[in-house]
Order: C-alpha cells, then sequence, then structure tokens
C-alpha cells in the first residue's frame, strides 16, 4: 500500500494573513476538526486528491515556531504568513527559511533550512496563475532570498501576504494563497534542474522568473548582501539543505561584487557544479 504524501500548513494566532489563509483552507478543503498535539492551539485534517493536508495553529510568532514539525511525519511544511516590508509592496511571496549570517529573527546562526526547489517553483506558478485567475490587480508575485527562521530539517517553504493590514486581511488575496497550498497537495510537483541563487537583492525579480519561465527551479537564494560573508561551509550546506542536490549555480552577475563572483566560481569548479547567470538560462 502507497502511503499518502502529508503536507503541514502553520500559521500563527497572532498573524492576520496567516489566519486570512487557514480561513480559507478550511472552508475550501471542508477540513475536520483534530485534537491538537503537543503545543499547537488547534489543528485540522483534510485529503486532497493522494495527499493529507494538516493544519494547525500556534500561539508563537511563526519565525520562532521551531519543532512544530517534528510532531508530524510529512514531505512539505508550509509557512502561511504576513510578510512586513517598509516599501509597502502588495505581495505574494515565496523563500525558504534560515540564516546566512546571524540569527536576527529566529532560527540558527549560519544554518539554512531544507530548500525544495521543484515545491518553490510550482508554488510561484500556481500563485501568479491564480492571480490572474482571480484578477488581483497590483499584486507582485515574487521569490525572495532565504532569510529568518524557524530553521527546519525538512522541506518547507513560506508563503506570505504582503507588506501590510490591508493586504493582510485580503479575502482575495488569501483564498488564492490558500488554493495554491491545496494545489501543492493535490499535484506531486514536477521534478526540475537545481539551483541555488546567487546576488541581487532580498526581492529576486530575475531568480523568480527563472522558476516561472525555465525549466530550472531556484530554492535558496544568497542576495548580495549576504555574499560577501558567505563561506565554503555555507556554500556546502547550501548543497547539503536543497531536496535532491544542486545541478548548478545561478548568479545575478552584476548583483555582487567581482570577488564575491570569484569565490562562488572556485568553489562550484571544484565540486563539478555548473555555473550560469541568469540571462543565460
Amino acid at each position: 500500500m502507497v502511503q499518502m504524501r502529508r503536507i503541514l500548513v502553520v500559521a500563527s494566532l497572532h498573524d492576520p494573513a496567516g489566519m486570512n489563509i487557514s480561513s480559507h483552507l478550511r472552508r475550501i478543503a471542508e477540513m475536520k476538526e483534530q485534537l491538537p498535539p503537543g503545543r499547537c492551539k488547534a489543528c485540522w485534517k483534510g485529503v486532497i486528491e493522494e495527499a493529507e493536508l494538516v493544519l494547525v495553529h500556534v500561539e508563537e510568532d511563526i519565525l520562532y515556531c521551531s519543532g512544530v514539525e517534528s510532531l508530524f511525519e510529512v514531505e512539505l511544511v508550509v509557512y502561511a504568513n504576513k510578510h512586513r516590508s517598509s516599501a509597502n509592496m502588495a505581495t505574494l511571496s515565496v523563500h525558504v527559511s534560515g540564516n546566512w549570517d546571524k540569527a536576527e529573527y529566529g532560527g540558527e546562526p549560519r544554518k539554512l533550512s531544507v530548500a525544495s526547489p521543484m515545491h518553490i517553483k510550482a508554488a510561484l506558478k500556481f500563485l501568479a496563475r491564480l492571480r490572474e485567475e482571480y484578477s488581483l490587480s497590483g499584486f507582485t508575485v515574487a521569490q525572495e532570498q532565504t532569510h529568518h527562521g524557524p530553521t527546519v530539517d525538512v522541506p518547507s517553504m513560506f508563503i506570505e501576504i504582503g507588506s501590510s493590514e490591508k493586504e493582510w486581511r485580503n479575502e482575495v488575496a488569501g483564498r488564492i494563497v490558500a488554493e495554491a497550498i491545496l494545489e501543492l497537495a493535490a499535484h506531486r510537483p514536477e521534478k526540475c534542474v537545481n539551483a541555488v541563487g546567487f546576488g541581487g537583492g532580498h526581492y529576486a525579480p530575475k531568480f523568480t522568473e527563472v522558476n516561472l519561465s525555465s525549466h530550472v527551479g531556484v530554492g535558496h537564494i544568497a542576495s548580495k548582501y549576504y555574499t560577501g560573508v558567505i563561506d565554503e561551509s555555507l556554500l556546502q550546506q547550501a548543497i547539503e539543505k536543497t531536496l535532491g542536490g544542486v545541478d548548478l549555480f545561478m548568479l545575478d552577475w552584476k548583483g555582487m561584487k567581482g570577488e564575491e563572483r570569484g569565490k562562488i566560481i572556485r568553489f562550484a569548479e571544484s565540486k563539478g557544479i555548473k555555473i550560469l547567470k541568469t540571462r543565460e538560462v
């Protein structure tokens, strides 16, 4: 008998975006309430095609809720969360958690979570398609660099609504994210060429476009703010913390300093990893 795939969705009770997404998930998927395990405050389960979807609410800020995933045996953890930005951009965003340097907002210093490029790629595609289907004007679909906690040792991602109270409570945005999560549960993502991205800003439009429009899936991203502090141990960790390994390093060529490019290229060459510029895909 084939074991049913299981996806865990985690949302914080104090996060309006997470509660927005959660309410849509429970209604659309007709999820049934369960006895919450451990530190979870509430729990629901539903079956989507051949996958079990588990939704839990936690009390703490989601950036600091490490360990919740250990209560379940899962293929993927999805953190339904708000995104906050001083730029007040309306966004539907996806990223992996982890810290390239200090752990200022949860997680562990210089430790990455496990990225699944094929799931990241699929989530971005679902969000982009649903945004058009629902005519959600003004919202950008974006991949962000790897940042903040929690540090998770199973494949995981954040799917967020940004970046102010108005967007967090937007019912259409909440439904779109919920439906994207349900699509992840319903359809096993297609395998892709796994990549780690380097360079550019916190928001990563070039890597987003690679995920949306090519055969390459970009999981972890280190922006120009961190390429200077990355050493060989972190580069090796990016490989080890990518589900299925890494086929290539993708560089936003002008989005980092020359000496930083050189360091990354030399490491890739020593490991037999292909190097590509974003414009070469």
